[in-house]
């Protein structure tokens, strides 16, 4: 009991994921590294289980040994903690590797053939990447060139692919403290993309539209970014990397682009990029806009990271990121993702073409790259999402077995969450297989923890408030769509949802306008369209019962006015959805409540202007010949202006109708 309670205690020692500092300490080495060097034996000469077991104390918070204690037999005690989250490092014990690599010969004996053949194959698309990189963007040799920079902790995951090499501490999002491209040199960078029509072009990233693009098809400014990459960007980045950048000649920049945010395209999903290196290279002064700056989600939106005009920040491509809104200027950056041309990136890879596999539909090939990537490195938190999203699927296209794809998927997604506890994808995804598994009270848990990361997600948010308003938590509800839609205007089904939600509670007015502003956005969608019509067609019918209690036939001719202005919107808004639906079940639907607006309307119409009311009650007939109660409404109205022929010949009409009917 002793010793539990001794190893609790130092399990909640303070520590810091950047470089922990010994307050008492003189020197600036960092705190783990003191703490190693302070035994006997230097690390140099410690054996590699000696290495294992201060590794796993350091992991676990442990920061100094009680008097005569064996150092591995504290270590096996302290291995039954959790390692503590802002760690990260793999663990080559689990894997069966030695330090520093993998071990492909055993994975390949272990899987078979099949993974080695995908092994192959990402080293020939590997090559054929970093030779078409030399095609358009500078290769070449040059000494490291360090840069002064601040690190910040890249999370509680190593990086995806050289997880080992990386090792601890994970302080490996670089940011420069010194601009690495003066401000002039920036600010001609942008008026050389301008030239090339930066400014018109936009492209689909996820949930968002972005405006910029492609180096590769920019020439002038392509040419700009080669100089700036030879002469600092390129040597600074190897000097911060040294673990896995052999040599600058090695550096390859795959996939570069100029973005342009403002307050029509203002962020980026939060996501990861491809390729074992990133660089964010800010060219716009801060002065130009308002908002802005790169989101590390495990960071918090509180410490974002901003940067002026030349400075840059390059990290490993699997950290969690994304760029955060602007609201008003113009923020002008380049983005790069950058390979290395004597180190494969395997993870990376197999996870590239097991998302192929998956949108080909085989789902079968696609589960077996998800599990090579993470038999290759086991903290692969984007690895287990992607089998967790799988498994999800397969749950709706395999009823039979869908309890036990429901419960691997939720398996997966909190062995995720286990090693990324911030991952605001993670808990959407949780979520879903939550509210699949009929668990509501869960998944709006789950999708509260999500939107508490990444507060203005619109597909969050969206799902957020459906879950609210099952929960009957109707206001909350409401706010969680303002939310979503303030984040993005044009999220139709969001204001359709909106608009439906104000009018049970009430707000005919509000709901109207949300109804509208849909329309306005996406007019080729039926459904706003729809809820215009019923919405419309429900005030036709408010105004119309009021009727009865109009004192004269002024007032009364008032109130039929504007039933009949409503019913009119009605009226077109159901001529609309007719022409957008394909499907003749959802067309006869629309016929009849098209049929009951015209009859309504014509009784309107009809206590002003009889006449004018039979065109309304003659199509009504005509969209529904079988219904008796609009052969009887246009007997009446034929009667009234003294047509008594066709009176006679629509209540005939009438009588077969209801001679046909069934007896009760």
């Amino acid at each position: 009991m002793m010793l539990r309670s001794l190893l609790l205690a130092l399990a909640t020692s303070r520590c810091a994921g950047d470089g922990i500092e010994d307050s008492k300490a003189a020197d600036d080495a960092p705190l783990w590294r003191r703490v190693v060097d302070a035994v006997p034996k230097r690390l140099s000469t410690l054996t590699l289980t000696e290495q294992r077991d201060r590794m796993a104390l350091w992991q676990r918070g442990i920061h100094a040994l009680p008097e005569n204690v064996d150092v591995g037999t504290y270590a096996r005690h302290a291995r039954l903690l959790p390692i503590l989250r802002h760690r990260g490092g793999a663990d080559c014990s689990e894997q069966g590797c030695d330090v520093g690599k993998v071990d492909y010969g055993a994975l390949t004996r272990k899987l078979g053939p099949d993974f080695a053949e995908a092994l192959r194959e990402n080293e020939r698309e590997h090559l054929k990447d970093c030779a078409k990189s030399c095609e358009k963007f500078y290769c070449g040799a040059a000494p490291s060139k360090p840069w002064q920079t601040r690190s910040i902790s890249m999370g509680s995951v190593p990086p995806e692919d050289f997880a080992q090499e990386f090792a601890f501490p994970l302080d490996l999002i670089k940011v420069t403290q010194e601009p690495i491209v003066s401000k002039e040199e920036a600010a001609r960078a942008i008026a050389l993309a301008r030239e090339e029509n930066v400014d018109i072009n936009e492209y689909t990233s996820g949930k968002y539209k972005l405006g910029g693009d492609w180096l590769a098809k920019m020439d002038k400014t392509r040419n700009w970014f080669n100089t700036q990459l030879e002469e600092n960007i390129f040597p600074a980045i190897a000097a911060s990397f040294p673990e896995v950048v052999t040599n600058v000649s090695t550096l390859r920049a795959h996939s570069v682009a100029m973005l342009k945010y403002n307050a029509t395209h203002p962020r980026t999903d939060v996501h990861i990029d491809n390729g074992v290196l990133a660089l964010t290279l800010a060219l716009s002064p801060q002065t130009d806009y308002e908002g802005g700056g790169t989101f590390f989600e495990h960071l918090g939106e509180d410490a974002l990271v901003e940067m002026d005009a030349g400075h840059a920040t390059w990290r490993p491509g699997s950290v969690r990121h994304g760029g955060h809104r602007v609201s008003s200027g113009q923020r002008y950056i380049i983005g790069a993702f950058l390979l290395l041309e004597d180190r494969v990136e395997h993870v990376r890879r197999l996870k590239n073409r097991g998302a192929k596999l998956r949108q080909k539909g085989d789902l079968n090939g696609a589960i077996r790259h998800f599990e090579w990537a993470l038999a290759i490195n086991g903290k692969c938190a984007t690895c287990l999402k992607d089998l967790s999203e799988l498994r999800s699927s397969l749950a709706d296209m395999e009823p039979q077995q869908r309890n036990e794809h429901l419960k691997e998927a939720e398996a997966f997604i909190r062995r995720s969450l286990d090693l990324l506890p911030s991952d605001s994808d993670a808990l959407f995804n949780l979520g879903l297989v939550l509210s699949k598994k009929g668990d509501s009270k869960g998944a709006l848990e789950a999708y509260e923890a999500s939107a508490a990361v990444n507060a203005d997600d619109v597909e969050l948010l969206y799902n957020l408030a459906m879950k609210y308003e099952e929960a009957n938590r109707k206001e909350e509800g409401i706010q969680a769509y303002r939310k979503a839609l303030k984040a993005q205007p044009s999220f139709g089904k969001a204001r359709c949802n909106l608009g439906a939600a104000l009018a049970e509670s009430g707000d005919l007015d509000g709901a109207l306008v949300e109804f509208l502003e849909a329309v306005r956005y996406d007019p080729s969608s039926p459904t706003p369209w729809q809820n215009l019509a019923v919405l419309y067609h429900k005030q036709g019918v408010s105004t119309v019962q009021g009727l009865a209690q109009c004192a004269s036939k002024e007032a009364a001719v008032e109130i039929s006015r504007t039933a009949s202005h409503a019913l009119g919107e009605a009226d077109n808004a159901w001529r609309k959805v007719m022409d957008l639906v394909d499907d003749q079940r959802t067309k006869q639907e629309t016929v009849t409540r098209l049929a009951q607006v015209l009859q309504l309307r014509g009784r309107a119409v009809a206590i002003e202007d009889p006449a004018a009311a039979l065109p309304h009650f003659l199509e009504a007939t005509q969209l529904l010949p079988t219904e008796p109660s609009a052969w009887e409404a246009l007997a009446k109205v034929y009667h009234i202006v003294g047509d008594e022929v066709n009176s006679k010949k629509a209540g005939a009409r009438l009588g077969v109708l209801r001679s046909l009917a069934p007896q009760r």
